[in-house]
């Protein structure tokens, strides 16, 4: 008797995928951000709003009897109508990306599932940038109908326009980035404020000054000696800014058990040496150099001095197989504001071997630098530090310390700027001096020594330079007495455990 055939195994029948439709392949965040972002109604507005206003523009211009005027005319309010939507409405809507995941509770079942906390804030990010390169290319038709007009130079207006788009992705990445944070003051009105003066900016350069614009594309005609090096040493510093944003909402977002320092510190050390490349090569000076590579440092320094000791055995395990050195790497990369103190000075110790070891063509041999120079650059480095000294003077731990810390940091300057408006409203005003341990309160007192008929500007360079030893000093000092905590994970982490072979 012969058995039975079995039944074959029911599959379920091919999908068609329609044009409407993404892969599966893609992040299901990005998915779900692309589709909400879509019917938006702040991008169908602007992205309606857009076309309206071009086609009218275009449909004016034509009419006009100078055509070459006329052209320029419309290279000018392509470039301010897309910029406003790009660069500031664009970014701001990325203002509540991540905190509406958290205020909504949503934030630990994406954790929980194969969406990492990188993953979550870059779906944020491509949605909003992709809505962005979306307007990018509607408004290339415009760019076509505008080259009839004549006299355009098509390299440089397409390379506005892309670098436009960058800037946007950067500004972007901050406010998703910020997002994260509690603090309405820190997630919502810095990124206002910023957006309110690069749109004063936008509009100065389109209609302000009649030779504004054209600056701006003979620049990107990347026609001038060193304007191709400086073009590139900017997309250095976008990119690296946007990384470090991104990398600040993934880690507040992350759970204790993933290491996001150890990475943001390594891509700091590597995106000052990469600069310091770029500069040599391009004849950068130092006085040029110094002040781009203090930007470079502030968002590292200000993130690891506020970072929380929350240190976890699986997090020094990977540090320990090296044991020594390992341990020693450990002290600089692991998470932990202690750490942070560390990682701050090699940081400031590698800035400082590449501004001294510079050489330009204006001045190849020797260490010397102007004393104004010098003063900012001291004055600058303490205002990083002193905040996160006086955060350590609290007895109790303190949450949100980032956003706190950017409170402090801006009440300094508030401080700073109240005793410039006394100082012009009273004939002495030798009182500052008496504040001079405030580090911008030295821009003040730079700013008296300058006036001066003798300029002596050794007492106010030898404040500046024993505030900041002072400061770090006190930071060095508070993260020694918190080692033993680390001691204590690393002691935990070198045990094994029963389910170790």
């Amino acid at each position: 008797m012969s058995s039975p055939i079995p039944a074959a195994a029911a599959t379920p029948p091919p999908v068609s995928y329609s044009l409407d439709e993404f892969s599966d392949r893609i992040s299901p965040m990005l998915v779900k951000e692309l589709r909400q972002g879509l019917r938006a109604k702040t991008f169908v507005i602007v992205f309606l709003g857009l076309q309206a206003l071009l086609a009218v523009v275009l449909l004016s211009a034509i009419g006009a009897a100078s055509p070459e005027r006329a052209g320029q005319t419309v290279s000018t309010v392509i470039f301010f109508f897309f910029s406003l939507a790009v660069l500031i409405v664009q970014p701001l809507r990325g203002i509540g990306a991540l905190h509406n995941e958290i205020k909504g509770n949503t934030i630990d079942l994406m954790v929980l599932t194969r969406l990492g906390a990188w993953r979550i804030v870059l779906g944020k990010w491509v949605a909003i940038v992709s809505q962005s390169a979306l307007l990018l290319t509607a408004i290339a038709p415009y760019l076509i109908l505008r080259y009839f007009f004549g006299r355009m130079n098509l390299f440089a207006e397409l390379n506005l326009l892309a670098l436009v788009f960058i800037g946007s992705a950067a500004f972007t990445a901050l406010t998703v980035g910020l997002s994260a944070i509690p603090s309405i003051l820190i997630r919502g009105l810095l990124p206002l404020i910023f957006a309110v003066y690069l749109g004063g900016g936008i509009f100065a350069i389109s209609f302000e000054s009649r030779s504004g614009f054209n600056e701006l594309i003979e620049f990107c005609s990347l026609q001038e000696t060193g304007s191709g090096w400086a073009l590139l040493g900017g997309l250095v510093a976008t990119g690296y800014f946007g990384w470090s944003a991104l990398a600040l909402g993934a880690s507040m977002i992350a759970p204790m058990a993933e290491n996001h320092s150890s990475v943001r510190r390594l891509v700091a050390l590597a995106a000052v040496g990469a600069f310091a490349i770029v500069a040599a090569i391009a004849d950068f000076s130092r006085e040029t150099l110094g002040p781009i590579l203090l930007l470079f440092c502030a968002p590292a320094i200000a993130i690891a001095l506020t970072e929380p000791l929350q240190l976890l055995p699986p997090v020094c395990r990977p540090f320990l197989r090296f044991g020594a050195a390992g341990k020693l790497a450990g002290r600089f990369f692991y998470p932990g504001w202690p750490s942070g103190v560390l990682f701050t000075g090699l940081l400031i110790a590698l800035s400082t071997f590449v501004i001294l070891n510079h050489m330009s063509a204006s001045r190849p041999l020797g260490w010397h630098f102007e004393p104004v120079f010098q003063i900012m650059m001291l004055g600058s480095l303490g205002t990083l530090l002193l905040p996160g000294l006086v955060m350590r003077m609290f007895p109790r731990k303190l949450p949100q310390t980032f956003a706190i810390y950017l409170l402090i940091l801006a009440v300094l300057i508030a401080i700073a700027i109240g005793l410039a408006i006394v100082a012009e409203e009273v004939s002495d005003d030798s009182f500052l001096w008496a504040f001079a341990w405030i580090p911008p309160v030295q821009f003040n007192l730079l700013g008296q020594v300058r006036h001066n008929i003798s300029s002596d500007f050794m007492p106010l360079l030898v404040t500046g330079m024993a505030t900041c030893a002072l400061y770090y000093l006190g930071l060095l000092l508070c993260a020694v007495r918190n080692f033993h905590l680390i001691r204590e994970v690393e002691a935990e982490a070198a045990t094994p455990t029963p389910s170790d072979p």
